[in-house]
């Protein structure tokens, strides 16, 4: 297996430690929460470029980028190292909810959970206290409070390398934050304006997306089926570029009996933000004849993506990544002068779908005025059922999608 290692920023290589590097380490008997890989061991499961990419682009040393994660034996008094047993007590239970009654895969819970760990043991550090519960349960000392919290991250700020990085520190703890509100241990967020306090809130720091134009130029750049469906996948149904790897033909839906658009169905830890269902708003026509294409080989198992050299048995993220940039530069499409990275699909995706939305609201505008109302919004919401709002969604997003797509669904 090929990785193309310069294509990956910090943030990257974090997210392919916990979803490929740790899965070959389960699969071989090793902890990846615990245990820090050998360098002959990355070697001989093809990460030899991990380690390299890792001093050439980022300065840091295996054990550093390791540490970085939380990554090594447990110590005494258990995986948070901290001296409160009640603060333990809480993460412990938090974590637990991510993992059962939020469904969240083990992919998804690691991060959060080494984020998490880093940000206590800082608190314990920075303010020679572990005790995060009992301030949060007094209004009066919240000014105090919020000043703990922000040492903590004046730390984070010096130590993690990108804007992003700093920004998922953020959000994992201030949902951690809002779990004890929920939970009737906490009366206030001391993280609630901290992105503000940093200038963390300036979205011109964030990926760009894809635009309507690029989106077309891509989509007519296509030559093959198998080419349609990534920019399809990516794009029309929004997925991320490892969920699309993986898909399987018997996750689609595409003649249901409880929806009026087929769908492909998502079961626990088949992504990232647990079960559910995305609708096929655009490329049944495409996906159907894909399926019948692969259905014709003998040797298939199943998936949209199939590989014959991937021991998952389909295509890896840095496969499509490969191939999106081969169409993207048959395309003639760049985003600030650089090649698009699948990511960039998905969140057109979302950008198309907010202007969608907004498109719908203003189409009751009118009825709004009539019933004395400055927002459209509440028509929508108080006139309408759920059932009546998610199909006048999805239909303004498939008059959107097939615009840019140029074909029907």
């Amino acid at each position: 297996m090929t990785y193309q290692w310069t294509t990956k920023d910090l943030d990257d290589l974090e997210q392919f430690y916990w979803t490929e590097i740790a899965r070959a380490m389960e699969a071989d008997g090793r902890d990846p929460e615990c245990d820090q890989p050998p360098y002959a061991w990355m070697c001989e499961h093809g990460f030899g470029g991990f380690i390299k990419a890792l001093r050439r682009d980022h300065d840091l040393t295996p054990t550093e980028f390791y540490n970085r994660l939380n990554i090594g034996p447990e110590e005494e008094p258990g995986y948070w190292t901290i001296d409160h047993e009640p603060t333990r007590t809480v993460l412990d239970s938090y974590i637990e909810e991510l993992r059962s009654r939020r469904g969240h895969p083990e992919t998804t819970v690691r991060p959060i959970r080494s984020r998490l760990k880093k940000y206590v043991q800082l608190y314990a550090d920075v303010n020679e206290t572990a005790n995060l519960l009992d301030p949060l349960q007094d209004q009066t000392v919240r000014p105090a409070e919020i000043d703990r919290a922000l040492a903590v991250f004046d730390v984070l700020d010096e130590v993690l390398g990108t804007p992003a990085s700093k920004f998922k520190y953020l959000e994992d703890t201030r949902r951690f934050y809002g779990y004890l509100i929920d939970a009737g241990r906490a009366v206030y967020n001391p993280l609630e304006r901290m992105a503000t306090r940093f200038g963390w809130d300036r979205p011109d720091w964030d990926n760009p997306a894809l635009d309507p134009d690029g989106v077309t130029a891509l989509y007519r750049a296509t030559e093959t089926t198998e080419e349609r469906l990534l920019v399809i996948g990516l794009a029309g149904w929004g997925l991320r570029p490892a969920e699309l790897c993986a898909l399987r033909a018997d996750q689609f839906v595409l003649d249901p009996e409880d929806d009026d658009r087929p769908y492909i169905q998502f079961a626990d830890g088949e992504r990232k933000n647990g079960p559910g269902t995305v609708a096929l708003l655009v490329g049944v026509n495409v996906l159907e004849t894909r399926l019948e294409t692969l259905s014709d080989r003998s040797d298939w198992d199943g998936y949209l993506f199939p590989s014959t050299t991937a021991a998952s048995g389909h295509i890896v993220t840095d496969t499509i990544r490969n191939r999106f940039a081969i169409l993207a530069d048959r395309a003639g499409v760049t985003i600030n002068g650089e090649p698009p990275t699948p990511k960039m699909g998905r969140r057109f995706w979302y950008t198309l779908y907010g202007d969608a939305v907004r498109q719908l609201a203003e189409r009751y505008a009118p009825i709004a005025d009539d019933q004395g109302s400055a927002d459209p919004g509440v028509v929508l919401d108080n006139y309408l059922s759920e059932s009546e709002r998610r199909t006048h969604r999805r239909q303004a997003m498939h008059d959107a999608l097939t615009t840019v797509l140029g074909e029907p669904a």
